[in-house]
């Protein structure tokens, strides 16, 4: 501004907060001279006038003077989702700093919503982000004033006026593919049958949760005390979760039994948050294990020629469907009898063939009892007979049935006496046959008979007499 002519200037006095340079008559006024005035304020903004006459008359020039200041900017109101009680909702906002310096602010909100961050430092023309959660502990609409303090001395504040209402949920739950042993009635406690599962192996079952509410239900999956002091017959794949609103989920239930022939009873308790009932869950199942059986448990070879090799099938077979581990306690590569394979593992449902064999190497009677150890089942026992004869040397054929009589001897007592003192026994009527062929005490006879007792090593249960007294065998 370029004032050509000379004029006066004035302003009212009582306005005395600035202070005017008095420019004399015909001095010139510009743009540059009135900036250079020097105007002192006390507050953060400050108004006044400026009068000049002149010959045409008197116009008016206004003043201001504004200091830097704090000032944040942020939403009024804000609105957050619907939630349920134990779930957690969030939302953002901006929060801005328009004023001239740098700003430090502290967030204050009343439970049950968090403001984060609480505290910060915004730089003049610069915005973060705040974010809002809400956790609700009881089904009410909330309604609170969020208070942000901040310039000197954190006696300025915005407010923000917040708005949350909190539901309770609902959660069903019902079993996937039922079975005829489950129980799922509605409002009872449900049982989840597994039925019979094989030792070491794991079966896999389903429930389902369907949440009808219009909020997310959160959930929990609790194992009944007794289970946490033993060990995890049954699990469950997870321990807690969500289930959207108006959506259904699928849990899975695991059986993994561990001790054979038990039955297996635990519970599980679906607890959804806030007041909603929990739904207890009842789960069952038996251990069962493998079912291993032979063709037959007595392989006889009959007679065959030293230096001659006779060889036979035997069938093993396992009737359940859990997998079965065997093996044949006949390692010693001595031995005149051989299985092949000695070990091995059945499938479940499954049928394998054995190869036995026999090849002698002295003229002898030979008898063999193998044990077939089978894992989580009791052993199989097989019995392996057969007679080898020479051109010189033809032994009475060993059959199955003197192996029954020989037992019988055995559990009779008479196994402690060689065939020699049977046979007089038997002439002198002291001992009877029985209807299979085995030597018996007579009836009226009480004690043992008094016939001095042979030193142990006489009765040796290897040995094996003529087959008609047999009370020993040769084994190899």
């Amino acid at each position: 501004m370029l004032i050509a002519h000379s004029c006066h200037t004035t302003r009212p006095r009582e306005s005395g907060d600035c202070t005017v340079n008095t420019v004399n008559d015909g001095s010139c006024l510009s743009a540059s001279t009135l900036a250079s005035s020097s105007v002192t304020t006390t507050q953060k903004e400050y108004t006044d006038q400026l009068w000049f006459e002149k010959e045409e008359g008197v116009f008016c020039v206004s003043l201001k003077a504004t200091l830097p200041c704090h000032m944040l900017d942020c939403p009024s109101s804000l609105q957050l989702p619907i939630c349920a009680i134990g779930d957690t909702v969030e939302t953002w906002f901006c929060l801005n700093n328009v004023g001239d310096l740098p700003t430090f602010f502290t967030w204050e909100v009343p439970t049950p919503f968090q403001i984060l961050p609480t505290t910060g430092m915004l730089e003049p023309g610069l915005g973060c982000k705040i974010k809002v959660t809400f956790e609700p502990l009881i089904a009410v609409i909330h309604d609170v004033e969020a208070l942000c303090w901040y310039g000197k001395g954190a006696r300025q504040k915005s407010s923000v006026q917040i708005q949350a209402a909190a539901k309770c949920t609902q959660l069903l739950v019902s079993i996937k593919h039922k079975q005829p042993k489950d129980q799922d009635t509605e409002g009872f406690q449900k049982v989840l049958h597994f039925g019979s599962v094989a030792v070491g192996c794991t079966m896999e079952r389903q429930i389902r949760l369907y949440n009808p509410s219009v909020v997310n239900a959160p959930f929990k999956i609790e194992m009944s005390e007794d289970m946490l002091t033993k060990d995890h017959t049954f699990s469950c794949s997870i321990s807690q979760g969500i289930v959207p609103a108006g959506e259904k989920k699928c849990l899975s239930v695991f059986f993994h039994p561990k001790t054979l022939d038990s039955r297996a009873i635990d519970y599980f308790s679906i607890v959804p948050s806030g007041c909603a009932s929990p739904t207890l869950l009842q789960v069952v199942g038996f251990c069962k294990g493998p079912d291993v059986s032979l063709q037959h448990y007595c392989i006889n070879f009959s007679w065959i020629r030293l230096g001659e090799r006779s060889e036979q099938t035997l069938w093993i077979e396992n009737k359940s469907d859990c997998i079965a581990h065997f093996q044949f306690d006949i390692d010693c590569p001595e031995s005149v009898f051989s299985i092949r394979p000695a070990f091995g593992t059945l499938a479940g449902k499954a049928r394998m063939t054995l190869r036995c064999a026999y090849q002698p190497t002295h003229p002898i009677i030979c008898f063999r009892r193998v044990a077939c150890l089978i894992h989580h089942q009791d052993p199989l026992f097989l019995d392996l007979i057969g007679t080898c004869h020479s051109d010189n040397i033809k032994p009475v054929i060993l059959r199955p049935q003197h192996l029954t009589w020989y037992r019988t001897h055995l559990a009779r007592g008479l196994t402690l006496y060689s065939p020699d003192i049977l046979a007089a026994m038997l002439k002198e009527k002291k001992l009877e046959r029985d209807e299979n062929g085995a030597l018996m005490l007579p009836m009226e006879v009480c004690g043992v008979p008094d016939i001095a007792a042979p030193p142990p090593e006489a009765g040796y249960l290897s040995r094996l007499p003529v087959p008609s007294l047999i009370c020993g065998s040769h084994g190899l």
